[in-house]
């Protein structure tokens, strides 16, 4: 209930402040599990993705935004779990394991944190290990003017000015009778993440 009411206002938002744009749409699917993978540069951009699709996203979130218990309770009706940064977080794998076993939708911000200047970082490998763990495709998403409005650090958003756009791109399928090799999670990586970047640059 909570996520529906959060979506909808958070459309209207982005809607009317920043003129949101969703592209690539046709490349969304309407049911069956899948990844999403985003490139993350606002506290902005969960609220982006959850406006941009109809379906309801399962989001990966730091532990430590769950310390507090309006946090934890917010967090967890907004479909939200907590992962473990600094560590392999075994419950946290198995959970979204779960989740794509239910036919539902995992959302990622791969870099595992927010980019300090908007550009993208090192992906870190646990979404090709889910995604090939699974056989699940994953869809690189490239968001772009959540930075320009609401930078990590900064407190109060700037409106009007700049315009959001996600774009979601093709689905990824990563072989898994690969999942122990380092060298194709490597490339798959890699890949990924050019992926997020030509997206995230086309909207410009």
């Amino acid at each position: 209930m909570l996520y529906s009411i959060v979506r909808i206002i958070s459309w209207i938002l982005l809607k009317i402040f920043w003129g949101m744009e969703v592209k690539g749409t046709e490349n969304i699917p309407n049911n069956g599990a899948v990844i999403i993978a985003s490139n993350h540069i606002s506290a902005f951009d969960p609220f982006v993705l959850a406006a941009s699709i109809n379906r309801e996203i399962y989001f990966i979130s730091k532990k430590e935004a769950f310390k507090s218990v309006l946090g934890k309770y917010l967090l967890t009706n907004l479909n939200a779990f907590p992962v473990d940064r600094e560590n392999v977080d075994v419950i946290a794998f198995k959970k979204a394991l779960k989740i794509l076993q239910e036919g539902k939708i995992l959302g990622i911000f791969p870099e595992g944190t927010r980019s300090l200047d908007g550009e993208l970082q090192e992906l870190k490998l646990g979404v090709i290990k889910i995604a090939m763990k699974t056989g699940v495709p994953v869809l690189p998403v490239g968001i772009s003017g959540t930075h320009q409005i609401c930078p990590r650090g900064k407190k109060f958003p700037i409106l009007f000015k700049h315009k959001v756009i996600a774009n979601y791109g093709t689905p990824q399928v990563f072989q898994k009778m690969l999942t122990k090799n380092k060298e194709y999670q490597d490339e798959s990586i890699n890949l990924l993440g050019e992926k997020i970047k030509e997206l995230s640059k086309m909207n410009n």
